[in-house]
């Protein structure tokens, strides 16, 4: 890590004509030596007039917003206490969201590179500055859905289809995965482009600087942007649960893979919107109520997108032709997000359909049953990863363990041997599932 003597948030610039945004941030290092490093955003058939639509009292604290939430990036890169911001002031109370916004969502940040956050971040402010008045911008009744190419966005799309609710697609960096659903879905999908600063992604790769940050976080500010834009009153997540449970404790602070997608985010950011940008556009998560495991069951029931689903997050750190040359849904069958979908689809599907799907009997194999023992709450803290809870684990692995397709494999045993009949498996249930009504669990 490189040592900054301060940190400088710049100015923000956008070209109408070619419907971009420029931000710029500025870190000055020892002997008065300086860096500018320049961060873009690029918008897909934004005709140029509908920038001047919007009023001045709304674009402003929208911009200033995304420049503060894109500056993460970077200031985690060159952290410093000495913050500026150049061209705007914050009040008090924004400066104490920011604040929580950049401690909470560089949780795990901070963990990987085991460093010590306290008293590091301070959001400058002006403490004689008035609160500002959110300006007023009606914009017509329709949904903003984030796609993310997963079982979440899916539900939510047809969860607002059967509803009526019109809405479309939103991508941030597109792939052909998110292509893919959006088709299937039928669904238009408004593109969103990002090209960061060169310089600071070789500095993260010679330094080893990890790569977790609040990207829900980040879009949400970028969908507000488009929901101005182009008209939409709401803009929609696929959040559940799961995401409200943290993973561990690091120097007093509950390191959370998820806070982003975590209610209390969603709440922060949902208010900042609000309060000080507009009180027309509104952010929520149609799952929220939902455990990972309750996603699955009811996304089971949309035979359609089961082999073209992607929820397994390293794809999208395939390179673009690799990307483009799969046949199919993309498992790595490796790492902890498959491994806790796999044991949740082994709940509600055959064992030849599960199979079919991620092209592999994770149960079978021994290597992954360190990650098994985790998510189940056996040893060790949640992997750092998006998966539900150990009782979803848990709940899911007995209903597999019903069907007695599994008997005998390895990771099967692991779970007999450690939860036996008599374990509180309706209890469990319970807690899981929001509706208890809709389905006879035990009858497979």
């Amino acid at each position: 890590m490189l040592h900054a003597s301060s940190f400088t948030f710049g100015t923000y610039k956008v070209d109408a004509i070619r419907s971009t945004i420029t931000f710029t941030y500025r870190v000055e290092f020892k002997f008065g030596i300086t860096k500018t490093f320049t961060d873009q955003l690029f918008f897909e058939n934004v005709a140029p007039e509908l920038w001047k639509e919007i009023p001045k009292a709304v674009l402003e604290p929208t911009l200033q917003a995304l420049l503060l939430m894109i500056g993460i990036n970077y200031w985690c890169v060159f952290p410093t206490k000495n913050i500026h911001i150049e061209g705007f002031a914050l009040t008090r109370a924004q400066a104490r969201f920011w604040d929580s916004l950049y401690l909470n969502g560089l949780g795990e940040f901070f963990y990987d590179m085991q460093m010590d956050f306290r008293g590091l971040i301070s959001f400058p402010y002006d403490s004689s500055a008035t609160e500002p008045i959110p300006a007023r911008f009606e914009r017509p009744e329709r949904a903003l859905l984030l796609n993310g190419a997963g079982k979440d966005s899916i539900l939510s799309a047809e969860i607002l289809k059967e509803s009526g609710t019109p809405f479309d697609f939103f991508a941030f960096a597109p792939t052909p995965a998110h292509k893919k659903i959006a088709e299937l879905v039928g669904a238009k999908t408004i593109k969103v482009n990002r090209r960061r600063d060169p310089w600071v992604e070789t500095t993260m790769s010679w330094f080893g600087v990890s790569n977790s940050y609040p990207s829900v976080s980040t879009f949400t500010f970028i969908a507000t942007l488009l929901a101005e834009l182009l008209g939409y009153d709401s803009i929609v997540f696929s959040n559940e649960s799961s995401a409200d449970f943290g993973n561990l404790t690091y120097l007093g602070l509950s390191v959370n893979h998820q806070w982003c997608k975590s209610s209390e985010a969603e709440k922060m950011v949902n208010d900042y919107i609000q309060s000080y940008i507009t009180p027309d556009i509104k952010t929520n998560s149609l799952l929220r109520k939902y455990s990972e495991l309750e996603i699955v069951r009811r996304f089971v029931h949309y035979p359609q997108y089961l082999h073209h689903v992607t929820s397994c997050n390293t794809y999208f750190w395939l390179t673009r032709i690799e990307q483009l040359l799969l046949r199919k849904a993309y498992w790595c069958n490796r790492c902890p997000k498959c491994v806790f979908l796999f044991a949740c689809f082994t709940a509600f599907l055959p064992k030849e359909k599960v199979i079919s799907i991620f092209g592999a009997d994770l149960y079978t194999k021994k290597r992954l049953l360190p990650l098994v023992k985790r998510i189940l709450g056996i040893e060790g803290f949640k992997p750092l990863d998006c998966v539900g809870e150990p009782e979803e684990m848990i709940l899911a692995m007995h209903y597999a363990s019903q069907r007695r397709e599994y008997t005998g494999e390895p990771a099967m045993q692991l779970f007999e041997e450690n939860f036996s009949s008599s374990y509180d498996f309706d209890g469990i249930r319970e807690r899981v599932f929001a509706d208890q009504s809709k389905t006879n669990f035990g009858n497979f």
